[in-house]
């Protein structure tokens, strides 16, 4: 009789399953290295990952056996991410689309979006605001998905495997609740020392006077070290979750260790000045390319202009159109392509950032 096992999950037990059932589990992101099993025919529990004939990866080149885990310069990373981002390009854009079509979906219904008088409150005037309230909250059911999806796509090529997009949506799916739970825990952290700088400076925009100038000057202080905290402790929050398959606390751990280790290596090989240099080169390149997609279009709008007061009365034509213009349809969509495209990028290197981190641990 072939051997079956239980399974142990969050003090649950399913089971009994045979092996094929199990595989099928692991390729579905249902059974991931930090779940427990055992035979039928034993008592002790053991993880998942210590069962060879489960999580035996599939025989790939030697070349490609030590890639995981494997130390790589700045550069390095920036050169694979760009290797790995056209290896894998498809499924990837497919990734960025889940959540950037959301998006633009919002910007357009907002720039629709006019607040009716109580006298014409009606179906079609509420229906901008209607969509953008969907969209949102389709953004928001999308996004884990999209993390965890270039997550499972990064590794998968880094690991020599071939990528199919239907597979990477699945395991990305099946670990949506856990990633959508973190997702509101490190968002939420930022939005949480935002908002009293954004009271601060809306009091002292409204009185403004000497004290509350250095209380907003303090605020702002205070908010720049609790955002790099934030930064530092949530490096790697998205690789330790979907990656190494941890839940909650041991995943946001593992992330604060990675980043905080190596302290006493020179200042580029540690994660947290990699991290920061490779987000600041990412965002360079996304402000470049949305500087170079709004430029034609502003020298569009801005032709035949010849002075301020002309300058000023195009802006406040624009503040109230009741509708945006083709120029802002085509920019909004430009920019979300744009960005839907550079994504990606920021996940891939942040994986290979990830490995890195755990071959010089």
């Amino acid at each position: 009789m072939p051997d079956e096992w239980f399974v142990r999950v969050d003090g649950k037990e399913y089971g009994p399953v045979d092996i094929k059932t199990l595989r099928e589990w692991r390729a579905e992101g249902r059974l991931i290295p930090g779940n427990e099993l055992r035979k039928t025919d034993e008592t002790d529990w053991r993880d998942a990952a210590q069962f060879v004939e489960i999580f035996a990866e599939p025989r790939i080149p030697d070349a490609a056996t030590n890639e995981l885990f494997r130390r790589r310069t700045v550069f390095e990373i920036v050169r694979d991410s760009f290797g790995i981002y056209a290896r894998g390009f498809l499924s990837f854009f497919c990734l960025a689309l889940i959540a950037a079509v959301p998006s633009l979906v919002v910007k357009l219904a907002l720039a629709f979006f006019n607040t009716p008088a109580r006298e014409n409150v009606n179906v079609q005037a509420m229906l901008p605001a209607a969509c953008a309230m969907i969209s949102f909250i389709a953004l928001l059911l999308t996004w884990p998905v999209f993390l965890a999806g270039v997550q499972f796509a990064t590794s998968d090529i880094v690991g020599g495997r071939a990528v199919s997009f239907r597979d990477v949506l699945q395991r990305a799916v099946n670990i949506w609740r856990r990633m959508a739970t973190l997702s509101a825990v490190v968002y939420g952290s930022y939005i949480f020392w935002t908002v009293p700088l954004l009271v601060i400076l809306s009091i002292t925009r409204a009185e403004p006077s000497a004290i509350l100038l250095l209380l907003t000057l303090l605020a702002l202080a205070v908010q720049v070290y609790m955002v790099g905290r934030l930064f530092i402790n949530f490096l790697f929050w998205q690789q330790s979750a979907a990656i190494s398959g941890l839940d909650g606390v041991t995943a946001l751990q593992e992330s604060k260790e990675l980043a905080r280790s190596r302290r006493e290596a020179p200042m580029f090989e540690r994660p947290i000045f990699r991290g920061a240099l490779l987000a600041s080169l990412w965002l360079l390149v996304f402000l470049t390319l949305s500087v170079a997609i709004e430029l034609p279009f502003l020298l569009i709008r801005i032709q035949g202009i010849t002075s301020i007061e002309e300058a000023t009365a195009l802006v406040q034509k624009l503040v109230n159109a009741p509708a945006p213009d083709a120029t802002t349809i085509a920019t909004y969509v430009l920019n979300s392509l744009v960005h839907a495209l550079l994504r990606p990028l920021l996940g891939i290197s942040f994986v290979l950032l990830y490995f890195d981190a755990k071959a010089r641990r």
